[in-house]
């Protein structure tokens, strides 16, 4: 009797430390959830009229065309919902990307100065576009409410030494703002402005016909908004007591988790259909790859973080506290691999079984590799 009592003891013992051991138990995801938030997506119609690009969106493709959510805080949850609204849709056909953008505002204004650069320290709509889902060569895309634009092509991300060319502009490229109220005028409230903008596809070498590009390209928006105020009439940034710009407010459509769009992994999905507008949206479901992915970034941020702290990369996962091996994925069984030199790194995901390898280096670049 004793033996069974002394038995039974250690079973419930045993059980309260296994429930303690699952209790504390964390994800490898734990702190850092924000950026794995899983992006937004866009059904994309097919418009079949052309469009006049002029920023009125009252054609029946346009009208017939859903508009996006209302953006939100740049890191999502963990900021409140913007004071303005702003929303997108978008279109296509065969030359272009068609984006439009509705921006509420009570009061327009903009930077009086010539420069087009000026642009991107003042109230602006930008998109951000990654056109093969590789995480580098980037493309940014900046207008204002007199219509004043800026474009930037990014090597790879700020954050890993990328460089922006500037001086391109897409072949083509056709853009009109519609101000609802009146620009630069302080005595009266505004509604605010609408930005419509046809890109051509031929700029960033995608064709949504073609089956192996239709979901690659990754694209997101921001708006930034400057507190003001108003002198003689004239609008200015308000300033803070060192006489510098108070940090923007920054929305966007689907939510970085950190204030930093440059980070591309973090943009929303796309999904061209060939139906015209008014149809039924198509479902979208994160691919199996994209999940792989996540991997891939959890072992990237914490090596780059390692780097930070310790003037190095991390020469295994394990020094990273990122799951090596058995890591499960719809039921498969995952495995990582790190490979790390003095300045470089490579980390792959490999499904068991598979002949597909997805990479991801230290600039931030995916790569797919299929073994013989």
């Amino acid at each position: 009797m004793q033996a069974k009592i002394n038995l039974k003891s250690l079973i419930i013992i045993s059980l309260g430390c296994f429930a303690s051991i699952n209790l504390f138990a964390q994800s490898p995801f734990t702190g850092i959830e924000n950026l794995f938030s899983e992006p937004k997506a866009y059904t994309l119609f097919h418009t079949k009229t052309i469009l006049k690009i002029d920023g009125e969106l009252d054609e029946k493709a346009w009208l017939d065309t859903r508009w996006s959510d209302f953006f939100v805080d740049i890191e999502g949850d963990l900021k409140p919902i913007p004071t303005t609204k702003t929303r997108v849709k978008m279109l296509w056909d065969e030359k272009y990307l068609y984006i439009a953008a509705q921006l509420q505002e009570p009061h327009v204004w903009a930077n009086t100065k010539p420069e087009k650069d000026i642009i991107f320290r003042d109230n602006v709509f930008k998109i951000f576009i990654d056109p093969d889902n590789s995480m580098n060569d980037d493309f940014e895309i900046q207008i204002n409410p007199q219509n004043n634009m800026l474009f930037l092509i990014m090597n790879k991300p700020y954050r890993d030494a990328g460089v922006p060319v500037s001086g391109w502009i897409p072949i083509g490229i056709q853009s009109a703002v519609k101000i609802n109220g009146t620009i630069n005028k302080a005595e009266d409230i505004d509604n605010g402005w609408t930005a419509e903008i046809a890109l051509p596809l031929s700029a960033f070498n995608f064709n949504p016909k073609d089956a192996k590009q239709n979901t690659n390209l990754r694209i997101n928006f921001l708006r930034t908004n400057f507190d003001f105020l108003v002198k003689d009439g004239v609008y200015s940034k308000a300033l803070d007591s060192t006489g510098k710009a108070y940090p923007p407010h920054y929305s966007c459509w689907s939510p970085q988790g950190i204030i930093n769009m440059h980070y591309p992994e973090r943009w929303g999905y796309t999904l061209f259909s060939e139906n015209t507008p008014n149809t039924s949206v198509q479902t979208f479901v994160l691919p199996y790859s994209e999940k792989q992915r996540q991997y891939l970034w959890l072992a990237y941020y914490k090596q780059k973080e390692y780097l930070k702290k310790n003037k190095k990369y991390a020469s295994s996962l394990n020094e990273l506290k990122v799951p090596e091996n058995d890591i499960q994925i719809n039921g498969k069984k995952n495995s990582l691999n790190l490979e790390v030199n003095s300045k470089q790194f490579l980390i792959s995901i490999r499904e068991e079984g598979s002949n597909t390898i997805i990479s991801l280096d230290q600039d931030g670049l995916i790569s797919n590799l299929i073994l013989p």
